[in-house]
């Protein structure tokens, strides 16, 4: 009598054995599907996370209609789901998102804005004139405000000895109660008695609000803004009744003046060579990181950059502020807000008087 030949039997783990993890995901998968999962995954993951960003520059930054931009994100969206069975529709799809990318990345201010009106606060960009050991300002805002909306429009030329900068001071300024978010302006002070403050700002077209979505796609410039401390500073504290806090840094002349070339560096390029906005890479918050690494050359960032409401205290963590001896931060922000000393009754000027107790 013949046997008839028995398939090969698999070892069986003895009862009570743990199956391992791995073998449990081989059983469910099989072989073939877990390579090919684990191989095509990120690649599909991917381009449905270019899919999405790709959708939105077509609207924001291309100015398609909200049909058009319905049918590419539809038909773009069927060809990748299509290519989960027909993987050739893949390269279609990679196509696409490339063809969108390098489009965007073709994009330059000087082309995007070239006849935009510039909102009147932005209207003017500081320039640099190098004359021998000097430097002129050209465009320093020094607006005159009776108001918020109602101001003379202002602009000034400002020569400084770079060798004469003496102090570094840095202003945090809040709005609608927020803490944990906030505007951050530098102000380097002369032996002159004479102040120049700094601000990096959204840079904005006339009838176009600033958000966070539009500012992932090229939609507004970055702009350094050079000023007089009544402009910035007296803005915030007398007319939109911001909470500014006003630190005097621990920055030696020596560290001033670096400060002070890298700052006049940056107008020059931004004057010569325009710069988009970005959102998260290239704000008005993340613009302080390059000028904390002057002073210290191993500072690697922190998250308190990104909720700059916290960056004087970050700043006072670092040794940057100067205190007095044993003040905790919490006293020394108490006794720097600027509106405890801006409405005093003084023949000081505004500069003066906001340093009071400094």
């Amino acid at each position: 009598m013949k046997m008839k030949n028995c398939p090969e039997s698999r070892p069986v783990p003895e009862s009570g054995a743990p199956v391992s993890r791995w073998k449990r995901i081989r059983v469910l998968f099989g072989r073939s599907r877990l390579h090919a999962f684990l191989v095509w995954g990120p690649l599909y993951l991917l381009l449905l996370g270019a899919w999405l960003w790709c959708v939105g520059a077509v609207y924001y930054a291309f100015h398609w209609s909200g049909a058009s931009v319905a049918v590419f994100a539809g038909t773009l969206l069927a060809f990748w789901l299509i290519s989960v069975r027909r993987r050739r529709f893949l390269a279609v799809v990679g196509a696409v998102e490339l063809a969108v990318i390098g489009a965007f990345l073709a994009m330059t201010p000087e082309r995007m804005f070239a006849d935009v009106v510039w909102q009147k606060p932005w209207g003017r960009a500081p320039t640099v004139e190098f004359v021998g050991s000097r430097v002129m300002l050209h465009n320093v805002r020094d607006f005159h405000y009776r108001s918020v909306d109602d101001y003379d429009i202002r602009y000034t030329d400002f020569c400084i000895d770079p060798s004469t900068v003496r102090t570094v001071d840095v202003a945090v300024s809040h709005w609608d109660g927020l803490q944990a978010i906030a505007h951050t302006m530098l102000s380097f002070g002369f032996a002159d008695g004479r102040y120049l403050a700094v601000s990096m700002e959204t840079r904005l077209p006339e009838g176009v609000e600033q958000g966070f979505l539009p500012g992932l796609y090229h939609q507004y410039e970055i702009l350094m803004i050079l000023a007089t401390e009544e402009d910035l500073f007296k803005l915030r504290t007398d007319y939109r009744h911001e909470e500014l806090y006003l630190y005097r840094t621990n920055a030696t002349p020596a560290q001033a003046r670096e400060l002070l070339d890298y700052v006049i560096l940056r107008v020059d390029s931004l004057s010569r060579h325009p710069e988009f906005y970005n959102s998260i890479t290239r704000n008005c918050t993340t613009s302080l990181g390059p000028l904390l690494r002057v002073i210290d050359p191993t500072f690697e960032g922190d998250l308190r950059l990104l909720l700059n409401g916290y960056s004087d205290e970050l700043l006072f963590e670092l040794g940057y502020l100067k205190h007095q001896e044993e003040e905790t931060f919490p006293e020394l922000k108490k006794r720097r807000l600027a509106d405890l000393y801006a409405a005093l009754p003084s023949e000081l000027g505004y500069s003066e008087l906001i340093r009071t107790n400094l």
